[in-house]
């Protein structure tokens, strides 16, 4: 075990199978193809490259001819895996013409798109948990618009609210947070390409920036309106709306567990046998997936705090902040789908077990 996140025994509580897999070495070196095989074909419809070095390199360019464990040393060697995944693909082409791919690119335009790419389809799984989670959440919010129980200011009993007006309140956050996954969508979904420095000068001007249109165009993201190899806001906004989504599952974990408090014993997260069991004591039921939830959102709000470093990067092409983002952003997601599973197993059977009988008897 080196993470919990990728532990036989936690990895599982602590992420999900689908959020690993847009993450691991495969997905990303095969982003890296997708960004290689889009840039010849664009560049063979515009005349910058023969359409046979377009037709080699599509054809050359497949996650099975990768030989992983000679990108692994040429990675140490080099410092990046692009440029080994390049010269893995020229060598495979025949005759010379996998020297036209990656044409004009450099190894931060391919590194930042697949990153941009992973986040594309992370978000859409964190969509769909959130669209789940909202579900139940209604449902619950329904089903219990008229069951009582005491709102607390300060830890003490206020005055009566209802369940369901507690649910509401949960799903209208939620709504906003899926407002916000939409929001920025349109700003980090952004392909790079640049060049060496962020003006495609190896391009002719008269190309330049209608082969980046057409690139854009070609993996569905948006063009930029000027390179951005320095200006990681966009990474950072992403760190950022993570940290305040896993942060009201937080606040909705937080609640629960107290609730679930048996001098209290208003809600239950959902029984499963066994689940939540002490070794010592029998008469406990834990509050399991609260408290993952709690560490999970904890943990994102320190990596989002670290994307925020990684916007300190020196001049057009940085010496180090870069890579935080290679450490934190997997990491990130993962833990944030980790956080999202717990909720949305919890909202689907979570238990309102006491109607807080005090409250009717004190207003009659």
């Amino acid at each position: 075990m080196v993470s919990v996140i990728d532990s036989h025994i936690f990895k599982d509580i602590f992420g999900t199978a689908a959020m690993r897999n847009l993450w691991s070495d495969e997905a990303r070196i095969a982003y890296y193809l997708e960004w290689e095989v889009a840039l010849a074909k664009v560049q063979a419809k515009l005349n910058i490259i023969p359409q046979e070095a377009c037709d080699e390199i599509v054809a050359k360019a497949k996650l099975e001819n990768i030989n992983f464990d000679k990108l692994k040393q040429e990675t140490e060697l080099i410092g990046y895996p692009v440029l080994g995944v390049v010269q893995q693909i020229v060598s495979l082409c025949r005759d010379g013409l996998g020297e036209w791919c990656h044409w004009g690119a450099t190894t931060q335009d391919v590194t930042d798109s697949a990153s941009v790419m992973a986040i594309r389809d992370s978000l859409d799984i964190i969509e769909a948990d959130l669209d789940h989670i909202m579900g139940s959440v209604a449902q619950l919010a329904e089903d219990h618009r008229l069951t009582p129980m005491a709102g607390r200011s300060n830890l003490q009993q206020a005055v009566p609210i209802s369940f369901g007006f507690k649910m509401a309140r949960f799903l209208a956050t939620l709504q906003r947070h899926k407002e916000r996954i939409g929001e920025i969508r349109k700003r980090a979904l952004t392909l790079e390409f640049g060049g060496a420095a962020g003006t495609l000068a190896t391009l002719d001007n008269s190309v330049a920036f209608k082969c980046q249109a057409e690139l854009a165009r070609e993996l569905g993201l948006a063009q930029p309106e000027i390179a951005w190899h320095t200006e990681r806001d966009r990474i950072a906004e992403v760190g950022a709306f993570l940290a305040i989504l896993c942060g009201t599952l937080s606040k909705n974990a937080t609640d629960i567990k107290l609730m679930m408090q048996t001098e209290v014993g208003e809600v239950s997260e959902p029984y499963i046998p066994h689940r939540g069991s002490s070794s010592t004591m029998p008469n406990k039921f834990n509050p399991i997936s609260c408290v993952y939830i709690h560490a999970l959102a904890a943990t994102v709000r320190q990596h989002s705090a670290a994307l925020m470093d990684a916007m300190v990067e020196d001049h057009e092409r940085s010496t180090g902040p870069w890579e935080i983002e290679w450490i934190v952003l997997p990491e990130v997601f993962i833990l944030s789908a980790g956080a999202l599973s717990q909720t949305k197993s919890m909202m689907a059977g979570l238990q309102a077990i006491r109607i807080v009988s005090e409250i009717l008897s004190n207003t009659r």
